[in-house]
């Protein structure tokens, strides 16, 4: 137990040092101009890379010409060129890659560089066709590593230690290989990684960087120690052997060393934060795109955004979308550099931006004094999903007085602590706001602490009044496995949901002890579970870049029309999804040229022509009208008004009550909206959409199938629509994101239909009827 509590409070001092150091990004950011740095923009050039890397392949290799089988750089450039392609998304199943990757296989490689390149890039090959090649290169490593008791144990040289020397840059490349393969499963000996600790520990800097030997501190090579010092974290201090029994004195010893652990890397993230520029600040710029890969490694195993108040992968990818010889594809040297060529610098170029713009599993809020008891809980988690998912996956930490662009960036928002999470008003507020916006919080009790969970509890209660916390059934999505693993005996977890997707869950129970040490062994189902809750936030099958956005800009454009528009509240959970109507009015705008005056909570009872043109309603549950709602309702539509509606979710409830209203308000029965109408072709409405063909999300296919026109109904008067709505969820989708078990069209899909609708409703009585002629 002793060690236990030296090993948290080790744990406790990185995550507030780490926290200090890298969470003043806002203003920063709020004075740089990143508008170049877009999803498209950087996938663009990422296309270019791999297309440039792709053109200098000569046969199955990328070898230069006339480099003999005994040079001692063999195979590297062919490595990289394939690590970069893996990082990019080729398939290595595709004929070109494998054959590639079986001739790198095949070759014996001399040179540190060349083996831990290899190891690292078919460590990341799914499946055993390289397992044998992959264990032989650990083995290799092993042994060019100098051993203990040697001038320079833990390091390496170029070849073996027999040839005697180290250098950093040899050291990062022979731990990286090691590492991936670790990854991948294959043994590597505890005794390698206590080598690699002494290793980086006595050859720190008084900085705190690293140099390239024993000179003085340089960019790279502080990246380089700092992304090696997070592998020795994860590896030596934060992890399940599945056999540890609490006796073994070098265990014991491990943990008590565990504080100069600590103090290296935060002494290097602190150094790095103030150094920090884009052309490898206190080195060559020759080793420019190398250093931003190190850097790259250091934001994403430490989970920051900001090294200090810069935002690295921002700025670098606006370099780097600068640099790019967009012709070509490629990135030259900026400086000459004899051992780098154009073809090295453009695969570091391209795995900075891969690995950068990678989506986000979740961001960890630091909340102040008590928060996040542990360090490597996110970064454990994120690694068990990448292996499960074979994807590559981001994680970063984010504050609560940081930017609120920043949140938005992840799709779950979790944090975890000992004591009652004491939040201000406003931090409440924006946690409630990040929930309506699509977001999923979840806050795990450390150690299973009650007072946690109670604090979570009057959060929950203070966010969102209106949805109290109730308990998950065994048989939720997240337990049964719907939605990837199934867990066997689920801990007991609590939801706020809104009667269409899950806002906040709680769990009382500490599932990410097991992420934070990676307990494969022996709670695994805790994995499991935090990767459902991915998942789940994400309907399995989402991956948002972290630059993607589902913003949809202002138009500036003076709008041909202004219409307005009243959302309708009833008791029946109208108020679905309300920062999805941003959304739609700049849509409508963007697209249809029509300014909808949206005033929400309009009871039916004061709803008049006079006033409004459009009524909109949706809800959850049953919606019940009065008299006076119902004759206010019938004397709209007579004077011309037009209702829209959808049933949140396709809720029945709303939706039987909904057709037994309305039929009772006309005296009338509702119609399907025929295929050809003008509804759906948008013939005749200006600014429609062709929607004969939408997509609706995986809930709805059994319902709907995958692809087809919109099933819309109505009530007629006259020869116009007075009331049109459907019967699938619209609403939910005017948000923009995914939503597990939505039966709805897809966003986009709902947007358009949408669209159509409201522009139909804005038309006069006579061009409707116009447009009813035309369709006879």
């Amino acid at each position: 137990m002793q060690h236990a509590r030296q090993s948290n409070r080790a744990a406790c001092a990185i995550t507030t040092l780490l926290f200090l150091i890298g969470s003043a990004g806002a203003a920063f950011a709020a004075g740089e101009d990143f508008s170049t740095v877009t999803d498209d923009a950087v996938r663009a050039a990422v296309d270019r890379g791999v297309e440039y890397i792709q053109g200098r392949q000569t046969g199955l290799h990328w070898e230069p010409h006339g480099r003999a089988e005994d040079d001692r750089h063999f195979g590297g450039s062919t490595a990289l060129a394939l690590l970069a392609l893996l990082y990019a998304g080729e398939d290595p199943r595709s004929p070109r890659m494998r054959d590639s990757l079986d001739w790198l296989a095949s070759k014996p490689l001399r040179s540190v560089y060349a083996v831990g390149l290899r190891a690292h890039a078919l460590a990341i090959v799914p499946g055993d066709r390289y397992r044998d090649r992959l264990t032989r290169d650990v083995q290799w490593l092993i042994d060019a590593q100098h051993p203990r008791g040697s001038d320079f144990e833990g390091g390496f040289g170029y070849e073996t230690h027999r040839e005697g020397g180290f250098d950093n840059s040899n050291s990062q490349v022979g731990v990286l290989g090691a590492w991936m393969a670790a990854e991948a499963g294959v043994t590597v000996p505890d005794e390698f990684w206590f080598l690699v600790e002494r290793h980086w520990l006595r050859v720190q800097t008084r900085e705190g960087g690293w140099g390239y030997q024993k000179d003085g501190p340089s960019g790279s090579m502080t990246a380089a120690g700092l992304a090696t010092m997070f592998v020795v974290l994860d590896l030596v201090y934060a992890r399940d052997t599945g056999k540890f029994d609490g006796k073994s004195t070098s265990r014991c010893g491990m943990l008590q060393e565990t504080g100069k652990v600590v103090s290296s890397i935060t002494r290097a993230m602190q150094y790095l934060s103030d150094i920090f520029a884009l052309e490898n600040p206190n080195g060559d710029s020759g080793w420019t795109y190398y250093y931003l890969y190190g850097v790259e490694r250091v934001g994403r195993a430490s989970g920051r955004k900001y090294f200090g108040d810069k935002d690295w992968f921002r700025l670098g990818a606006r370099f780097l979308l600068a640099k790019q010889d967009v012709k070509e594809g490629s990135w030259d040297p900026l400086t000459s550099n004899a051992e780098m060529n154009t073809l090295h610098h453009t695969c570091f170029a391209v795995m900075f931006l891969c690995h950068g713009r990678a989506p986000l599993l979740f961001n960890k809020l630091d909340y102040g004094a008590g928060a996040n008891t542990k360090t490597r809980d996110v970064a454990g988690l994120n690694r068990y999903v990448q292996r499960s998912s074979e994807k590559l996956l981001n994680w970063q930490t984010v504050t609560l007085g940081g930017e609120f662009a920043d949140w938005l960036e992840a799709p779950v928002l979790y944090f975890c602590g000992h004591d009652d999470p004491r939040f201000s008003e406003a931090d409440v507020q924006r946690i409630r706001e990040y929930c309506l916006r699509g977001g999923l919080v979840l806050g795990v009790a450390c150690c299973g602490k009650p007072d946690f969970s109670a604090g979570f509890r009057r959060l929950a209660a203070r966010a969102f009044p209106e949805f109290p916390l109730r308990e998950l059934p065994p048989r939720h999505p997240l337990f049964n496995g719907d939605v990837q693993f199934p867990i066997a005996d689920p801990p007991p977890m609590f939801e706020v949901h809104n009667g269409s997707r899950t806002l906040m869950l709680l769990s009382p129970t500490d599932i990410s002890a097991a992420w934070h040490q990676f307990l494969i062994h022996k709670y695994e189902p805790h994995l499991q579970l935090g990767t459902n809750i991915f998942w789940y936030a994400t309907d399995k099958s989402t991956f948002a870049s972290r630059l993607a956005t589902i913003e949809i800009p202002a138009r500036n454009a003076k709008p041909r029309q202004s219409v307005a528009l009243a959302r309708i509240s009833h008791d029946g959970g109208w108020d679905v999804e309300p920062f999805g109507w941003t959304r739609v009015t700049r849509h409508i705008a963007a697209h249809g040229g029509v300014r909808l005056l949206v005033t929400s909570g309009v009871k039916f009872e004061n709803l008049t022509f006079e006033e409004f043109k459009i009524a909109y309603v949706t809800g959850t549950r049953a919606m019940r009208l009065s008299r006076e709602d119902r004759d206010a309702l019938r004397k709209f539509l007579s004077a011309g008004g037009t209702l829209l509606a959808d049933a949140a979710n396709a809720s029945t409830e709303f939706l039987n009550s909904f057709e037994e209203e309305l039929t009772d308000v006309l005296r009338t029965q509702p119609l399907a909206v025929p295929e050809d109408s003008s509804l759906l072709s948008g013939a005749g409405i200006p600014g429609a959409a062709n929607v004969t063909q939408v997509n609706v999300r995986q809930a709805a296919r059994s319902m709907a199938g995958a692809a087809g026109a919109p099933r819309l109904r109505g009530y007629r008067i006259g020869r116009r629509w007075a009331v049109l709505y459907s019967p699938l969820d619209l609403s939910s989708g005017f948000l923009g994101t995914p939503i597990f078990g939505c039966r709805g069209y897809t966003p986009e899909s709902a947007l358009e239909i949408a669209r159509n609708m409201m522009l139909y409703a804005a038309l006069s009585s006579s061009e409707k009827a116009k447009i009813d002629r035309a369709s006879r």
